[in-house]
């Protein structure tokens, strides 16, 4: 079996990655306490995952990060159409910041599926506004 070449992220790229997926963007061994990842297990999870892209499929995750920032942007610039109910003889879509928040979600949970790691489930943007769930067990 031979090992495919891999692609190389900038730090830039790296860094996107990481605030899409929610995670912070301090420096890694500052989350470590005692000697154990303080609560950020799949951060390290994308972290490795984030260097062995191979360059088959590096356009795919540029791709999707694209997708993503470009969703967030659209996101922004939808929060300025709501202070008005209609322009003219157009009206606004009231549910439009809920759609766009949906749609973005949709693409950074396609990104960590082509990336192989899971979203930080401790993000506060993916809690509110119907983010995603977290199922915790709960013991009887």
């Amino acid at each position: 079996m031979t090992v495919p070449a891999l692609a190389t992220l900038t730090e830039e790229e790296k860094a996107r990655i990481r605030h899409h997926f929610g995670v912070p963007q301090t420096y890694p061994i500052s989350d470590i306490q005692l000697g154990v990842p303080a609560a950020a297990q799949p951060m390290f999870i994308l972290e490795r995952q984030m260097n062995v892209i191979p360059n088959s499929a590096i356009a795919i995750i540029r791709e999707d990060v694209a997708k993503c920032d470009t969703t967030e942007a659209e996101l922004f610039q939808a929060q300025r159409r709501l202070k008005a109910k209609s322009v003219d003889s157009v009206d606004l879509n009231p549910d439009e910041c809920d759609q766009r928040r949906a749609e973005y979600r949709y693409w950074v949970t396609k990104l960590g599926d082509d990336l192989g790691a899971p979203i930080n489930a401790f993000s506060a943007a993916f809690r509110t506004g119907g983010g995603m769930p977290l199922n915790i067990p709960v013991m009887q």
